[in-house]
Order: structure tokens, then sequence, then C-alpha cells
């Protein structure tokens, strides 16, 4: 079969069963982007940030759904905080970013060493031939799979209209989700184990033992330093539990530590502002009962870019800000009141605030309705 890089791309896209893609418009995965549509019969929309792109695809392929992000080499630069978190989990199904690099300049603002990139990140890549595209994508998702890690590929943008030749086949596989928090909590308490386990598999060594750490009890053994931080969302967690449903997702902070036992309330957590990408990819994935948890500096750093996405997709997100009008998890630096307020402008008619934390009744209240919505719901809880 005959075809150009841009269609190649989109056939063997096609042929692995890959129905979770983002793309954030640049030459090169433009025209990528726009073969995928046509041949796969599809009509994803463009992403605006590529951290947000990243990270949908990494929800969806932790819970078992091939993913494809297209970007600029520029891109990966503005995901590198994603980036940089999803190589301390481990994915289900195989992750591929493609990186159009523009290495003349023609239609970026600079050029890129993306391969020094890459390997100051760490991320696995490949970089694609024209004459081999076809099976240098299904390569990049075999490589991801076999080392549960998201993986790069690199491809020239210049060489987007040049034609190749390549034998098609099935490459479809169903993958199955299991819950471990070990593998998909990026978290404090975890660092070490997670950090050997990826520098286990940068090695090559995907089979070594590794010994895990004990998972402790939620709140009371969690160390003094952070215990306090952590008990006050104890109350609203009690609740949540009845209403958890498919996957909960989180930020690398103090609520995210009721992914333990007792409670296991939460299932993927990265970086701060990651979970409602996260849960975006989750829901993609087939997950229609999803909640992201973040905190108000998580959500005006980071997390408003994704909600954004939810939004222009119509994804009915159950979204919680716990409201502590501080920057809780790096030192409790102040947030002025009213600058989550103005973010959530555009929001009014989503939102539901929880005056008090400490209420069951008011608690269960708003997270029943909530769970009754066919909408987006952002609930506030204020402390």
């Amino acid at each position: 079969m005959k075809a150009t890089v841009s269609d190649t791309i989109a056939i063997a896209l096609k042929d692995l069963g890959v129905d979770i893609i983002t793309h954030v418009p640049g030459f090169g995965g433009s025209e990528a982007f726009e073969s995928y549509k046509k041949i796969n019969f599809k009509t994803p929309p463009i992403s605006f940030h590529e951290e947000v792109a990243y990270t949908i695809c990494h929800g969806a392929s932790i819970v078992g759904k091939r993913s494809a992000c297209f970007i600029k080499a520029q891109g990966i630069a503005k995901a590198a905080n994603s980036v940089v978190d999803s190589l301390y989990t481990s994915v289900t199904a195989g992750f591929v970013t493609f990186i159009f690099d523009d290495n003349v300049g023609n239609h970026s603002d600079n050029i890129m060493e993306t391969e020094a990139l890459l390997k100051g990140l760490s991320l696995p890549y490949i970089i694609a031939d024209t004459i081999t595209i076809y099976d240098d994508v299904i390569t990049a998702f075999h490589k991801s799979e076999k080392v549960n890690l998201p993986v790069a590929i690199i491809i020239n943008a210049a060489e987007i209209f040049n034609e190749t030749e390549f034998e098609q086949q099935s490459f479809r596989k169903n993958f199955i989700y299991e819950r471990d928090i070990l593998q998909h909590v990026v978290h404090p308490l975890f660092a070490q184990y997670q950090y050997d386990v990826f520098k286990s598999k940068k090695n090559g060594n995907l089979n070594s033992e590794i010994k895990k750490p004990k998972l402790i009890q939620v709140p009371d053994e969690i160390p003094e330093r952070s215990k306090d931080a952590v008990k006050r969302y104890q109350q609203f967690f009690n609740i949540f539990q009845n209403f958890k449903g498919d996957i909960v997702t989180g930020d690398t902070s103090s609520s995210s530590s009721y992914a333990l036992p007792p409670y296991d309330a939460i299932d993927i957590v990265t970086y701060i502002g990651g979970s409602i990408p996260l849960a975006i990819g989750a829901y993609l994935a087939g997950n229609r009962y999803t909640w992201a948890m973040t905190g108000d500096f998580g959500f005006i750093a980071a997390g408003h870019l994704g909600l954004l996405e939810a939004s222009l997709r119509q994804i009915p997100l159950k979204v919680v800000i716990f409201n502590n009008k501080q920057a809780a998890a790096t030192g409790g630096q102040p947030i002025h009141r009213t600058t989550l307020y103005k973010i959530l402008a555009g929001y009014e008619n989503y939102i539901r605030n929880i005056s008090n934390p400490e209420d069951p009744f008011e608690v269960t209240e708003i997270l029943d309705e909530a769970t009754q919505a066919d909408e987006l719901r952002i609930i506030i809880v204020n402390y």
C-alpha cells in the first residue's frame, strides 16, 4: 500500500485501534490530525495546551486505552511537568506522543534540540523514518506496552507529505486496568520506590524485584508534618466514599493521601493541577462516572486549563476544589480569596458550594446532586 506520511500515521493508528487522540495545532501534526479524522471517521477537537493534551492521553492509557498525542517539538517542553510525573507511573495500554520536529525552523519561532530535551526528561523515544513510518508507529506502541511507560516518536515535519509504502496489518488488543496506587499515584510516600522502578525500566530490567513500600493507613499513620493538613479532609472523604464511582483522579497534594487505605478513594494522581485532564482521559476511555480532586492552588496554577477542555468537549466531569485559600502543600502561602472565583466566572451555572465540610448532611446533599447531574459539576469545598 502507498500513502503519504500523514495518511500512513493515521492508518497505523487505525490498525492499532487508537480511539483517543489529542492535538495542539502545528505544522506536521495538524496534517496528520486531519488524516486521522478522515481515515478513522472521527472528529476529535483540538487542544489549546500541550500539558493538557499529553495528560488526557496519559489518563486514558492508564485505564487501558491506547492513546496518541500530536504536538510540535516546542510543545513537549510545555508538557514537561506532566511528562516527568508520567514516567513514575505505569501505563496499561500504549501511549505515544508524536513530536513533529521542524528542524529547519520554517514553521516555528525557533529550532529545538528535540533529542537533547527528551534525553534530559528521560522520556523513551524513537526516531521515525519516512520509509518505515508505518512500522515505526507500531513499534512505538509496542515499546510503550513492553516497558509500561509513555514513549515519544520524532517525525520530521518537512516529510509529512512524502509518500511511503507499507503492508497493512491489524494490531488491535484489549487491555484490563487494575487499580494499583503504587503504579498510578505519584506521591512523596512512594517517591523512592517509584524512582527505583523507573530506573529499572530505563535500564531495560523489566522484571526486577524492587521491594514495595508498606501502604500506611490514612490519616492515623501519615507523617506528623503532614497529618494536620490531611486530617482536615477526613470528614469530606467519610461521605465521599459513598459516591466514588468508576475513577477518581487527584493532584500530588495533601488530599490525595486518601488514595491510601482504608479509604482507597483516589485512583490516579500526577502533577499539581493534573487531576482534571487525567479525568478527561479516563472518561474518554469509557469511565462515565469520573471525579477529579484538586486544591485551589493546583486549579489556579494549571487545573483550569483542563476544565476549559472538559467544557469544550461537553464532558460531564465532577470536579471537587478544596478551597483552602492557600498553597497548602508547599508551605501555606496565601491565595487572595477572589482569585479562584475570577477564573471560575464563566462556569457559574455548574458551581455548587459546600460551606461547612464538617456537616455530613450538607456534604451528602451536594455530592448527591452532582452525582445525579448529567452535566459538569464544580464543587467548591470551603475551608
